[in-house]
């Protein structure tokens, strides 16, 4: 994790930056091994962590030398710090603006007045998009988990349960094998059950803060995943329930049928199987993320599905197709079609995508997707077809 350190001073130097003071969980984790309350101030030649609460939690878990770490409730030792290491008045300081609330950036902007505050959040998120072989391994980890989970619905699901029961039948076998029972998104205000099971008519419903299939949730006070609805014989069943496990996330979605499916929603899902396919074929880099969108676009309309595919219910339609994953479930880069940013190696993506046509059927399939030098491979090992459990 030093090295990730050194890696965050090049770029602070390279911007600009006289220093970077990191707080948010998933990135102090991403750089020190814990993620106590602290403030990570990292400078062109030197760190330093003040821990704020769980000092000792925090001793024993960094792995940046413990030389580097101290105890400081408040803000002062962390500013003289700076101080101390000639950061000159008017020097621009990182901080993590896109999760710091208006009310604690006014409270650093008194604290240092002398000094502009910027957003170093952009810099974290480039270096976090590729993966070294740890983090490779710790999803994989994961992943496992993730299967073991999907192990048990294909050997319980029947009509007659309910998507609550569905989603806490999963999420038993996860949480038994590893799963922190959480999972974090840099987005204010988000709320959703731990994660979406949505079935029959409910697949048609868009609610909550999910823009796509999403499911009604329990009530209006968290109002997206799994509700008390009975699943019925022949229902389709989305599963889109994510896992952490070790600090990584995986985000993955099947569609299920409770008994037999219609020969139409068995041949949809073979386009879409299909099309899935391709995808992961085609995201190769030496082309941007979205050059990928518009071929994989291209190609749903060669299949004949391009009327069904990531259509909304209000008859509009998601011009992205999936998303990073790491610390967080969601990360950079969005694969949509305004993307420019180039496809690169090491890039651990949630490939997702769906086809809808309202009043009829809806069919999802997410997957770990890891982008190689040479080829893709997809990560988790439950079957990426339509799941009929008779």
């Amino acid at each position: 994790m030093i090295q990730r350190i050194r890696t965050l001073q090049d770029l602070l130097v390279k911007s600009g930056m006289a220093a970077a003071v990191v707080w948010y969980s998933r990135d102090l984790l991403y750089y020190t091994g814990t993620c106590q309350p602290s403030w990570l101030v990292i400078l062109p030649d030197t760190y330093r962590l003040f821990v704020r609460s769980g000092y000792a939690e925090a001793k024993r878990q960094v792995t940046i030398g413990a030389d580097h770490l101290e105890e400081e409730r408040d803000a002062e030792r962390l500013v003289l710090y700076l101080c101390d290491h000639g950061v000159a008045k008017g020097s621009i300081i990182g901080m993590e603006l896109d999760v710091l609330p208006v009310n604690t950036w006014r409270q650093w902007c008194n604290r240092i007045p002398d000094w502009n505050l910027a957003d170093v959040t952009p810099l974290i998120l480039e270096q976090r998009q590729i993966k070294d072989g740890s983090e490779i391994e710790s999803i994989r980890r994961a992943c496992r988990v993730m299967d073991l989970g999907h192990d048990r619905i294909r050997a319980t699901l029947k009509a007659g349960m309910t998507e609550l029961e569905v989603a806490a039948a999963i999420e038993d076998v996860h949480r038994r094998e590893g799963h922190a029972g959480i999972y974090f998104m840099r987005h204010p205000d988000f709320f959703m059950a731990r994660g979406l099971c949505a079935s029959g008519p409910n697949l048609m419903r868009l609610s909550g803060p999910a823009f796509s299939l999403s499911g009604v949730g329990l009530d209006a006070a968290v109002p997206a995943g799994p509700s008390l609805r009975v699943i019925r014989p022949g229902d389709s069943v989305l599963i889109d329930i994510p896992v952490l496990v070790g600090g990584y996330h995986v985000d993955m979605a099947r569609t299920y049928t409770a008994g037999a499916a219609d020969r139409r929603r068995r041949d949809l899902h073979g386009k879409l199987e299909q099309l899935f396919a391709f995808a992961a074929y085609i995201l190769r880099p030496g082309m941007t993320w979205g050059q990928g969108y518009q071929a994989v676009e291209e190609q749903a309309d060669l299949l004949g599905i391009g009327n069904f595919f990531q259509r909304m219910v209000s008859g509009g339609k998601l011009h992205y197709i999936g998303h990073g994953v790491g610390m967080e479930i969601n990360e950079p880069p969005l694969v949509t079609a305004r993307n420019g940013d180039p496809i690169l190696a090491g890039t651990v993506l949630a490939l997702e995508m769906h086809l809808l046509q309202e009043n009829a059927f809806a069919l999802k399939m997410e997957d770990m997707l890891l982008i190689g030098e040479e080829e893709n491979a997809f990560m988790t090992r439950t079957p990426r077809t339509l799941l009929e459990v008779l």
